[in-house]
């Protein structure tokens, strides 16, 4: 008979999960915590709205521990209807709800986190242009892509306690690590924490969708938040304040910063519009019916030409260039 072995998870542990901060292995282990019981992962919840709700009054007060652990309604001497007492053994459980009172001993730190402050002198770069990409490194030597009509704001350099940037619109961004800095996407009054790691931000009246290439990232405003890990996707909608975590469908959205597609039977039209949007061109089917027609290839870093020449190859239809714009034309796809 097999038994499942513990998963043993230490509380500082804990702490760099919820901060996006812990390596794919250490990550992949409190998964697996999470998976064990669901115990495991309504802790987990619990925590990551302690964390939330941390430092809001302004002020540090030291944690009690007894009362931090009442509220988890766990209760180091529990008496039982039979008048025993029981000791709460040093189990997960009790390692957790301790992690939950340091991170509300985090809680002045947080406040920054949650509500940056950056003294030096904001310089902001725009695009000014209704059409162009904008590649742009920032004074830590991460980089940033912006979509045509995108606008970021940053300090000139990062004096304060953390990274942090102002976006509208949509960005591409590849943080250069650094545990000690945290970098912050705000948009509105949405945040984006991470430490390194790369993902896409769009921002619009009605939703913010943050998709993660790789690593992970705290996605918040001011009452709650959701970890995003790499391959995922979160949106938060405007009207309900809701965050949805799914699978990232495609990472073919951000490719206008990557110039990374893939495309599996994918429909002529869409292919079309990332193109458009990752080299700056307008492509017109001047047979509408090609739209409808599937391709499946893979590109990394090629020139547009090149990529234009592949698929007239597949599909067996001709192309021509005329400065930014691009024609495609032929019989449609049987």
């Amino acid at each position: 008979m097999s038994h499942q072995q513990n998963i043993s998870i230490s509380e500082a542990l804990l702490i760099k999960y919820l901060a996006g901060e812990a390596s794919p292995e250490e990550a992949l282990a409190i998964d697996e915590w999470i998976e064990q019981t669901p115990d495991n992962d309504h802790l987990l919840q619990q925590y990551l709205q302690l964390w939330s709700h941390a430092g809001k009054e302004g002020a540090y007060i030291a944690p009690d521990l007894q009362r931090e652990l009442a509220k988890l309604n766990i209760d180091a001497h529990s008496p039982k209807a039979t008048g025993k007492t029981i000791l709460l053994k040093p189990t997960i459980f009790f390692r957790v709800a301790i992690a939950a009172t340091l991170l509300l001993a985090l809680g002045t730190a947080l406040l920054v986190f949650l509500h940056p402050r950056e003294t030096t002198k904001i310089r902001s770069i725009a695009i000014s242009r209704p059409d162009g990409i904008l590649h742009d490194t920032l004074a830590d030597h991460s980089s940033v892509v912006l979509t045509p009509g995108s606008r970021l704001e940053y300090p000139s350099s990062f004096d304060g306690v953390n990274r942090t940037v102002q976006l509208q619109g949509e960005g591409y961004f590849s943080v250069t690590p650094d545990a000690d800095k945290p970098f912050i996407v705000r948009t509105g009054m949405l945040g984006i924490k991470v430490i390194g790691t790369a993902f896409n931000v769009n921002a619009t009246q009605d939703s913010v969708t943050v998709q993660v290439d790789n690593g992970a990232v705290l996605f918040f405003d001011s009452s709650d938040s959701v970890v995003i890990k790499g391959g995922m996707q979160g949106v938060y909608y405007t009207k309900t304040h809701h965050f949805l975590v799914t699978k990232m469908e495609s990472s073919n959205d951000y490719s206008y910063a990557t110039k990374v597609f893939h495309f599996q039977a994918t429909r002529l039209e869409t292919v079309v519009h990332a193109l458009e949007k990752a080299y700056d061109v307008k492509i017109i089917l001047e047979n509408k019916k090609l739209a409808d027609c599937t391709i499946t290839t893979a590109f990394n870093n090629m020139p547009i030409e090149y990529i234009m020449e592949v698929i007239a190859a597949s599909l067996s239809i001709q192309y021509r260039m005329d400065g930014p714009t691009i024609y495609l034309q032929g019989n449609e796809c049987n």
